[in-house]
C-alpha cells in the first residue's frame, strides 16, 4: 500500500474561477478519473465533514483517516491543526502504521529538514496527525541524510528545502523512492502537506506547480514499469479537507476530497463515501 496523503484538496464545482485544481495540467489524474488510466482504478468523492458544522480542520480529519475513528465527535467539532490529548490518545490506540508495523512494516517517506529535528529536541515540536500516528507506531522520521541516500522523498517532491549532494530527485525520481520503499513496507504514506500551505496563502502559482508534479509522480507510479503498481502495490491518493481548490478565501472549504486507488487492491475502496472508510478499507489490504 502507498498512500499519498494531499492535506486541503478538495473537489472543486466544475464553474469555479482561478482554481489550481482545475487549471493545472493534470493527466494522469484525469485519466484515472475517466477510467482510461490501464489499470484497476475507484475514484470517489468523500464527505470530509465528519457529521459536524463548520470548516473541517486537518487534526480532526486526518485522524479519521488513519484510524477509521469519527475525531470531530471525540472533539465535539472539528479541530486543528495539531492533534491535542484527546486525539492523540485515538491515534495511541490504533492506526494505519500499527496495523501495519504487524503486517510487514510501515513507512513515512518524508525526508524532514534539520530544522524540524532541532525544534523537536528543544520541545518545540507539534507534529501533526500523521507524524503522531506514525512516531506512536514506531515508525521512523527520516531526515536530510536519507534523502541524500535516496531514501526519503521532500514534501514539494523538488527538494528545494534539502541542500545536499545529489540534489532535488523531482517528480519521477521521487516515484522511484516511493516504488522501492513500498516494495519493502505493507504501508508507505508520504505526506505533501504544502497543498494546505499554498491554499492558505491563496498562491495558484506554487500550489499549481505542485499538482503537477504530484501528477507526473503519479504518471510512474501506476505506468511504469519500475512504478508501485507494476511491482504489485495498491496507490491511493486522498485528503483531509478542502482548501486549495478554491483560492478565492484563505481557508478550509467544506468541499468533498478526492480519493483515487488504483491497483490490485483498488476494489476495497469501492463504497467509500467519507473519510471515515479510508482506515477500514486498508485495513482490510494489509490483513490480505
Amino acid at each position: 500500500m502507498l498512500f499519498l496523503f494531499l492535506d486541503g484538496v478538495g473537489v472543486p464545482p466544475p464553474d469555479a474561477a482561478g482554481s489550481p485544481v482545475l487549471d493545472a495540467r493534470t493527466p494522469t489524474l484525469q485519466a484515472l478519473r475517466s477510467g482510461t488510466a490501464g489499470a484497476p482504478v475507484v475514484y470517489r468523492e468523500l464527505d470530509a465533514t465528519l457529521g459536524h458544522p463548520g470548516l473541517p480542520q486537518s487534526a480532526t480529519g486526518q485522524t479519521a483517516l488513519l484510524t477509521g475513528v469519527n475525531a470531530a465527535d471525540a472533539m465535539g467539532g472539528h479541530y486543528g491543526p495539531w492533534p491535542g490529548p484527546t486525539l492523540r490518545r485515538i491515534l495511541d490506540a490504533g492506526s494505519v502504521f500499527a496495523d501495519a508495523v504487524g503486517a510487514g512494516g510501515a513507512s513515512l517517506a518524508n525526508a524532514y529538514p534539520p530544522g524540524y529535528f532541532a525544534a523537536r529536541e528543544k520541545g518545540r515540536f507539534r507534529p501533526n496527525a500523521v507524524a503522531y500516528a506514525a512516531l506512536a507506531a514506531g515508525v521512523a522520521q527520516r531526515g536530510q541524510d536519507d534523502y541524500a541516500r535516496g531514501e526519503a522523498v521532500p514534501s514539494d517532491l523538488h527538494g528545494a528545502h534539502l541542500q545536499r549532494a545529489g540534489g532535488p530527485l523531482g517528480p519521477e525520481g521521487s516515484a522511484r523512492v516511493l516504488s522501492e520503499l513500498a516494495s519493502r513496507n505493507a504501508l508507505t504514506l508520504l505526506d505533501v502537506w504544502l497543498t494546505d500551505a499554498y491554499g492558505h496563502a491563496q498562491d495558484h502559482a506554487a500550489a499549481t506547480a505542485l499538482l503537477e508534479r504530484v501528477d507526473a509522480a503519479l504518471a510512474y507510479l501506476v505506468s511504469d514499469p519500475g512504478g508501485a503498481v507494476a511491482r504489485g502495490a495498491t496507490v491511493v491518493v486522498t485528503s483531509d479537507h478542502g482548501n486549495v481548490e478554491d483560492l478565492s478565501v484563505p481557508t478550509h472549504t467544506r468541499n468533498p476530497v478526492p480519493l483515487y486507488a488504483v491497483g490490485e487492491g483498488a476494489e476495497a475502496f469501492a463504497a467509500a463515501t467519507s473519510l471515515l472508510d479510508v482506515a477500514p478499507a486498508i485495513r482490510a489490504l494489509l490483513a490480505g
